[in-house]
């Protein structure tokens, strides 16, 4: 299994450019065509979504002119070509076959629909700002897209990630998600590093687990953590942070219907460990 097609997000910021030239090096790596799309920005609905002081707020919207709308598409045309040098140059740099897209941004549909036929997304772990009305988490495009992400951080990274990668590892559904979605990295990576967070009283490490390494060849380290919560998020990010960690492998598990807090403790505080996240729901 490897990955065949990868795509990244690309809206002219700084932290785009970065997932850019990680998702181009990726392609390159695996061998997989790289697809950068520009979600172009929804048009403003009113003249109260312009950065203008209007006084006391009035009952009625003012009027779009035609200026305000022009402008609009000055901006975003320079900003949709701005990104398309960028991702060009990256995928040049990198030597992987690329493609250009752009796609609306008035809702999330167009970057759903691309993810959705592509077998991994490079995207920053924060919000999107051109991707819906008033942008749209990384996360919850991850949760919605039935398909896997690498998140990145804003630090940018010395080198691809994937040569360390700590797996956190429940038994849950998404874990076991995770980890299949994840072996393109994990067969070519030079160390791995499985961590089972398990409170005191727990069995011992799981040996069906190990074998399902073994069958594949691949070594790993089962490393298992006793804590009283078996959440265990600080545990994960001591153990990434002694291996040297450059990805970390997760579920990304809900534990409430309401989206500002879908993420579980862990799934949260890895995303602000500063360390890329491959993640999957």
């Amino acid at each position: 299994m490897t990955y065949r097609s990868i795509l990244t997000l690309v809206d002219g910021s700084s932290r785009a450019e970065h997932c850019g030239r990680v998702a181009a090096g990726l392609a390159e790596r695996f061998g997989a065509r790289l697809t950068g799309a520009f979600p172009r920005p929804a048009p403003p609905v009113s003249a109260w979504d312009q950065p203008l002081d209007w006084g006391l707020t009035p009952s009625i919207p003012p009027p779009l002119s035609a200026e305000v709308l022009a402008a609009h598409e000055r901006r975003s045309d320079a900003r949709g070509e701005d990104a398309r040098m960028a991702f060009e140059a990256a995928a040049a740099k990198a030597g992987c076959r690329s493609d250009w897209l752009v796609i609306s941004g008035e809702s999330a549909a167009g970057a759903l629909r691309l993810m959705r036929r592509t077998d991994l997304a490079v995207l920053p772990s924060g919000r999107l700002p051109t991707v819906g009305p008033v942008g749209a988490s990384a996360v919850d495009l991850v949760l919605d897209s039935g398909g896997p992400a690498l998140l990145l951080p804003d630090r940018p990274g010395a080198t691809l990630p994937g040569r360390r990668i700590l797996v956190a590892w429940n038994g849950s559904r998404e874990a076991a998600r995770a980890l299949r979605d994840a072996w393109p990295f994990l067969t070519i990576a030079e160390s791995v590093r499985v961590v089972l967070v398990r409170p005191a009283e727990a069995e011992e490490p799981d040996a069906l687990l190990q074998r399902h390494f073994e069958d594949h060849g691949r070594a790993v380290e089962l490393v298992v953590v006793r804590e009283p919560d078996a959440g265990g998020a600080d545990a994960l990010r001591a153990e990434a942070e002694a291996m040297g960690a450059d990805l970390i492998v997760m579920g990304l598990y809900g534990r409430s219907r309401l989206r500002e807090t879908i993420l579980g403790g862990v799934s949260r505080s890895l995303l602000d460990a500063g360390i890329p996240l491959f993640a999957a729901h």
